[in-house]
């Protein structure tokens, strides 16, 4: 089982990916390519990120919520 931590990371990671074939896609365009396979990359790297978002989520939910104080320091 990953912990919270691992996930947001991941989350993070795929976010920057999506973001690249992002601006993949438009340079296709501009150059007057055909982006139907990037777009096929696209869906699938949103669907994975949705699935990691979706376990952030039930990660988030099955730990106990940390206390802080004014502030934020955790000491």
């Amino acid at each position: 089982m990953a912990n919270l931590a691992s996930v947001r990371a991941e989350i993070d990671r795929a976010r920057k990916l999506v973001d690249r074939q992002r601006r993949d896609i438009l340079a296709l365009q501009r150059a007057d390519r055909s982006t139907a396979d990037a777009e096929l990359v696209l869906s699938r790297q949103l669907a994975r990120l949705d699935g990691l978002i979706g376990e952030r989520n039930r990660l988030q939910q099955v730990q106990p919520a940390r206390r802080r104080v004014l502030g934020g320091r955790s000491w």
